[in-house]
């Protein structure tokens, strides 16, 4: 099968066989402790005299708890904890400061260097299973392969599929497994409130701020601070509002409605939307710089009748769970996976646990694909395979000149059966995009950015088309 564009993209390309890794080191330079060296993998890190800090000096000079550095967004901020000699980095004392990725900083006497590096993981796609993420399709593949290596980073992450497909699944097995899980997980539908309402339940308000407001109000970036935040239906959010939101991401400030004090958070943003945000940013309707912020991370999930492959694994992790609370376990027939595997289901996986928990309610020892397909409303033995359509000799040449795209769809499936009116007309245009992809890059010798070009569209766009259809050379 030919899935229509990357899963997972990082930093806007698609993922390959290895993780790029963030890695940071002390090294301590001079005194007793020389040469002491630590991996930080920790979102803190504990410095001083005490034995029981995770660096312990021998310096005299250096207090009992003299700093602490501690991981926030892609890089580590260097906190003084009111030491008596103080923490000092290229000669001044700070209280706290973001370190560079190569720096000398001085705790006491001691002199600590603080350094950055990137490092190459491997990545194994042999993981069928996370928390309750089930799949043994390449594009799920691909998600279990990185939610461990994403998960305890404080990248942002993106989540575009259709309504069903999983994302707030994934979303929470991401909080759980990072660094942030035992602090607040907030959820916000951006499509629940109109654009003079977001700035008021996203950063809060102050008491008599407008009519109505007879109490101060904390905002969801307060509430999730040093936490999670899932913003839900992301694609829906007001045009107006988002420079609003890009600047609160991007500095970490916020100010209640009404309120004159400057508040700082610290929060990690995961996004989901089912709509398609590349053709948003084209339509002027969703700001490419958020994209760019929010997107460190991006899932595109395929709908759940693009992976046959996970139906049956999914309807007996279903069938599992269920057979606690039902006191029996229904078997599934062959028929019924084939009924199951061959359906369009429109409401993804969702559709299908609601199918699977309603059959095995009402299903005593078996569920059979005769009762399968009567409640889905198709035939038994329906197999919609979709087939070339009879040769037809190609149309005239337009007036128009120029070089023509010629474009072939099936109107009816092999057994007879009227094709979707949607499915012929995907197949359409999927076949008019390569054609045109072909042709440009054939013009162009394989240049990909001169190809880009001439497309007028954005060139990482592009180069997700070519992967679409295989045109990577």
């Amino acid at each position: 099968m030919i899935y229509e564009y990357p899963t997972v993209e990082v930093e806007g390309r698609p993922l390959g066989d290895t993780f790029e890794v963030r890695q940071c080191q002390l090294e301590v330079l001079d005194g007793e402790d020389t040469g002491q060296r630590f991996v930080l993998n920790k979102p803190s890190f504990l410095i001083g005299t005490d034995p029981l800090c995770d660096l312990v000096l021998k310096d005299r000079t250096a207090s009992r708890r003299h700093c602490e550095l501690v991981a926030e967004g892609d890089g580590y901020k260097l906190v003084d904890l009111n030491s008596t000699n103080g923490t000092h980095l290229e000669g001044v004392r700070v209280g706290q400061v973001f370190l560079p990725p190569t720096s000398v900083f001085r705790a006491g006497k001691t002199r600590i260097r603080f350094g950055m590096a990137q490092t190459l993981e491997p990545l194994t796609r042999d993981r069928t299973r996370y928390g309750n993420i089930i799949g043994q399709s390449p594009p799920l593949r691909d998600v279990l392969a990185i939610l461990d290596k994403v998960a305890p980073t404080d990248l942002s992450i993106v989540i575009e599929g259709e309504t069903g497909t999983g994302k707030e699944l994934i979303v929470r097995a991401i909080h759980g497994a990072s660094r942030r899980a035992s602090q607040p997980l907030e959820i916000f539908d951006c499509s629940a409130f109109p654009g003079t309402l977001l700035e008021s339940e996203l950063f809060g308000h102050e008491r008599g701020a407008f009519s109505g407001a007879a109490y101060a109000h904390k905002g969801v970036f307060e509430r999730a601070d040093r936490g999670t935040i899932f913003f839900d239906e992301l694609g829906e959010m007001d045009i107006e509002f988002q420079a609003k939101f890009l600047r609160a991401l991007e500095s970490g400030e916020i100010r209640r409605v009404g309120g004159e004090r400057t508040l700082m958070v610290n929060v990690r943003p995961v996004a989901a939307t089912n709509r398609n945000l590349d053709e948003l940013i084209a339509e002027g309707r969703f700001r490419q710089d958020l994209f760019y912020r929010l997107a460190k991370v991006r899932f595109r999930l395929p709908p759940l009748r693009e992976r046959p492959e996970d139906i049956p694994m999914l309807a007996e992790f279903f069938l599992d769970q269920m057979a606690v609370g039902l006191g029996h376990r229904p078997l599934l027939t062959s028929d019924a996976v084939d009924v199951l595997v061959h359906y369009r289901w429109p409401g993804n996986i969702r559709e299908l646990r609601n199918m699977i928990e309603r059959a095995a309610t009402l299903c005593d020892n078996r569920i059979t694909g005769d009762y399968l397909a009567a409640e889905l409303g198709v035939r038994p033995t329906h197999v919609p395979v979709p087939h070339p359509a009879q040769s037809a000799p190609p149309p005239p040449p337009s007036d128009s000149g120029g070089v023509q795209a010629y474009l072939m769809a099936s109107i009816e499936s092999a057994d007879g059966d009227p094709v979707p009116l949607r499915e012929a007309k995907d197949a359409l245009v999927s076949d008019f995009e390569k054609q045109y992809l072909e042709h440009l890059l054939e013009k162009h010798q394989q240049n990909i950015s001169a190809a880009a070009r001439e497309a007028q569209i954005d060139r990482r766009h592009f180069y997700r088309l070519l992967k679409k259809y295989d045109l990577m050379k």
